[in-house]
């Protein structure tokens, strides 16, 4: 079952995996000097597609990963595999 927040941010992918396409075919197709477009659409597709493969897990984690607490789920993952054992 996926969650309303869960089908925003595969949207969102889904916007941003169209939207680097886009950019790429405007930046191959044109006569003029885009090719600029291309380096940004790239990587603007390539966090679409995460998205819509992951949903929002891609962006708890990099929310996480961009926070100051991002070592936390190791340490609480070290934690719970050493209580594990010893317990």
């Amino acid at each position: 079952m996926t969650r309303p927040g869960d089908r925003f941010w595969r949207g969102v992918g889904v916007a941003l995996l169209i939207t680097g396409g886009l950019a790429g075919a405007f930046s191959d197709g044109s006569e003029t000097d885009f090719r600029g477009l291309l380096l940004l659409g790239f990587p603007v597709a390539m966090f679409g597609l995460v998205l819509v493969v992951q949903g929002r897990r891609a962006a708890l984690a990099i929310r996480v990963e961009c926070s100051r607490h991002r070592h936390l789920p190791e340490r609480l993952q070290r934690r719970r595999n050493g209580s594990a054992r010893c317990g």
